[in-house]
This record gives structure tokens, sequence and C-alpha cells, in this order.
């Protein structure tokens, strides 16, 4: 069976590079398929030369847009560098720091309120499978809000040619990147065959993206990856699959959660938590592969320990602590971003800015239930006040039947009416966050980040 799997992903790159050559090597060893898709692919990649393939990379990489939130080329020469031998200044990417892609989180309306607290991040969306666009194509913008330079759409899939269609959807739309999801160990992606499960398959990950190459996409692509799977787990393993991606397509960007994932056994929330954080894998990677662009993603929860990751690679995604405490995105904005505290919206501004945005909402007509226009501002009184101000927002929301504008305005006269100066002692506000974190984490067990 396992034979079976390697050759059916041998077919779809010999058919891809139009060689007999690879597929004859791959019916003739006895090799298991990881190793044997290994070393057929780098003995094709041989075969069709390395000078070739850069000049292919190059030419993609220069019809990008030179507006997008990545600088989308590949580095020639490095002429700044640190101890690790990496560029830190000028930055590859124009917004170094990431809100991650979170499955049920990072919704549009989640996006919106993350914008309205800070222009200052690249916002990822959920991910959305390459099928729900390719047949729903009416909905991208429900599914992803407006086409902001600094959002990049995620997908995921393992069909390379409905993910091409869905990918030229996203580009003819107005959207400036797109991420490949690499990285999601959820039962439901499993099921389905895409996410962390194509870490076992990169020649299919390489057929993916060029398939979208050739089917005229011209915005960056990015892939947002593991750094391993299941037994699949030495660095060795993760050293050739992103050697692999790089070489044999134009990506020059992989974020990279710095944990493994195991697709059985492990729930996705246990997935974020059992498998211990190995930034030193990440940082090893970055060293190795000094021309590529590298994003770490895993635990970051205060604004030292970006700076610290900022000194060592070229990003730094950030996930539960933006989904728990969105007002973080301000604390950074101060830290590193160097944001004037005058400058710097309170929680109340931002509330007033994201009931305008519903109203825009209303009046557009959109699809989604007023609970999950409204969800967004839930967490922004975590750990502070949050008790008193959840609960009269549940009570404003609950009636299913009640009107959005009224919903708007009883919030407003919530903010007016509530003395949050007061409400709570410190001691209650730490217990909260706990509290408020588990809820969290519960209410999107499904989410990938």
């Amino acid at each position: 069976m396992l034979k079976l799997y390697g050759l059916r992903q041998a077919r779809h790159l010999s058919h891809l590079y139009k060689s007999t050559s690879f597929l004859r090597m791959m019916s003739t060893t006895s090799t298991d398929p990881p190793s044997l898709l290994h070393s057929g692919l780098l003995s094709l990649q041989q075969q069709q030369g390395l000078e070739e393939r850069q000049a292919q990379a190059q030419a993609v990489q220069a019809t990008q847009d030179p507006g997008s939130v990545e600088v989308a080329a590949k580095n020639a020469a490095i002429d700044s560098s640190t101890a690790s031998g990496r560029p830190v200044e000028p930055r590859r990417i124009k917004l170094p720091i990431a809100v991650a892609p979170m499955v049920d989180v990072t919704t549009s309306h989640f996006l919106e309120l993350c914008r309205i607290i800070s222009p200052n991040f690249t916002l990822y969306t959920e991910m959305i499978h390459c099928n729900a666009l390719v047949y729903n194509p009416n909905d991208l913008f429900n599914f992803f809000g407006e086409p902001w330079e600094n959002k990049v759409v995620q997908l995921g899939g393992s069909d390379p040619e409905a993910l091409a269609k869905a990918a030229m959807l996203v580009q003819n739309n107005g959207y400036k990147e797109l991420n490949l999801n690499v990285g999601c160990p959820s039962p439901r992606v499993q099921k389905g065959a895409f996410g962390a499960v194509l870490m076992k398959s990169p020649p299919l990950v390489v057929e993916i993206i060029n398939t979208m190459i050739k089917a005229g996409v011209t915005i960056p692509i990015t892939v947002k990856c593991r750094i391993g799977v299941d037994n699949l787990d030495s660095y060795e393993y993760f050293h050739d699959f992103i050697k692999l991606v790089s070489t044999s397509t134009p990506v020059t960007h992989f974020i990279v959660h710095a944990r493994k994932c195991w697709l059985k056994g492990l729930s996705p929330k246990q997935n974020r938590s059992i498998p211990p954080l190995k930034y030193e894998v990440v940082h090893q990677l970055a060293k190795d592969f000094p021309h590529l662009t590298i994003t770490i993603n895993g635990g970051f929860n205060t604004t030292d320990h970006i700076k610290e990751q900022l000194a060592l690679v070229d990003g730094v995604m950030i996930g539960r602590e933006i989904m728990d405490r969105p007002m973080f995105m301000a604390q950074v904005d101060a830290a590193y971003h160097k944001v004037p505290l005058e400058k710097i919206k309170t929680t109340e501004q931002v509330i007033h800015e994201y009931l305008d945005y519903t109203m825009t909402e209303h009046a557009r007509g959109t699809p989604h239930s007023n609970a999950v226009v409204m969800a967004p501002l839930k967490m922004l009184y975590s750990g502070r006040r949050g008790k008193a101000y959840r609960r009269r927002l549940a009570a404003i929301i609950v009636p299913r039947t009640k009107p959005l504008p009224d919903i708007v305005r009883d919030m407003r006269q919530m903010l007016q009416e509530m003395d949050f100066a007061n409400s709570g002692s410190s001691s209650e506000a730490e217990s909260d966050t706990e509290q408020d974190k588990d809820e969290s984490n519960s209410t999107s067990a499904s989410g990938c980040a």
C-alpha cells in the first residue's frame, strides 16, 4: 500500500515535469515512500539543472506585485548580516509581525478588529478549503473581507488543479498574497488529506505550487508548516522538505510553527501545547537557508520575546495571545513599532470603531449572524474588567431576532453606563484571564495556528 502511495505521487510529478526516468526509478526501488520520493525528486532536479530552476523562479518573482506584504525576491547577495549570517535590516517583510491564521477565529470580522487596533501587522485569514471557493466564488468577499495590502489569504487543499483555480480567484479579486496550509493537524483536515498531512508528501506540495504558477498566479505564494509530523520529525527531514520546496518552486517565504504535530492521538488544541516548542530548530533553518525568508510561530506572548526572535529570523507570527487578548497588538505597537502612546487607541475607541464597521456590514447585507459579527468583541476586556463586560455583552447579543442596529445602540449605551475603572479587583482580573483563555480555546478547538 505504501509503495502504491509513493508511485501515485511519482506519477503526479512525472506528468508535471514530463519525465519518465523519475517514474522508472520510483518503480524499481524498495525504499519507503518519503525517502523514495525525496531521492527521486532530487535526482530529477539534477537532471533539469539548478540554473534553469533558479532562472524560472527569478522570472516568476520579477512579475510579482512590488507592493505586496512580502518583499518577493530572492536576494542574490546578502550585504548585511548578523552573527547568525542572516540579514536583519532592511527587513525582507514590510510588516514582520503577523496575526496567525486560525480556523473559526481569524474571520473577516476578527481581522477588521485587528486592523482597527493597529495597521502595523500582517493579517492572515482563516484557512478556507479550495473547493469552498471554486464552488462558491461569489462568497469570496464573505470569506476574506476587503483585500487590504497587509492581508494574506490562506488556502487549504490537496488537489493541485482545484487549488490553482482557487488561487486565481483570490488573485483576480485583488488580494496580494497567498499562503498554503501545510501545518494544520485537525481531524477534519486529515480526512481531506491536506494541512499537516502534506508534510508527508513534499513532492505534492511542489506540484501544488507549480500548478498555481502555471495557471497564472503571480502574487507571492508562501508556505506555513510545522517542524515535523508524526515520526517524520528529524531535522534532516525538515531541512530536506524546505530545500525541496524552495529549489523546485518560486516560494521564498516559509512560516514555521516551531512544534511538530501528531496526526493521531492529539486534538488540535493538544497539538498547540503538548509537543514541545523547539525554537532552535527554526533558528537553525534560518542559518542553513540565509537566502530564504523565515517567520517563526508558536507561543509568543511578550514583547521582549518577539524582539528577541526578530534578531534571529525575519518575522514573528502570533496566534493565541491575540486571540485571547486582541489589545496585545497595541502593546506590540508601543514596544516594537514605537507608536507614541497618544496615538494608540483605547479599548473603548476600538469598540466604537468596530460598531461603525458592523453597521456598514449590516448595510451591505452580510450573510453572517449577529453573533458571528459581534464575536470579535468578546475578548477585548479579557484579564481586566472582563467578567462584567462579557456578561452585559452576552445579554445584548443573545436574542437572535434582535436587529443589529439595536444591538449597536445598546452596546454604545453599555459603554457609557459601565464604570470600567472600578469593576473588579486585580485578583479577580488575574483569575479571569485564565478562565478567558480556557473558554477561548474550547470554542476554537478546530483552530490551526
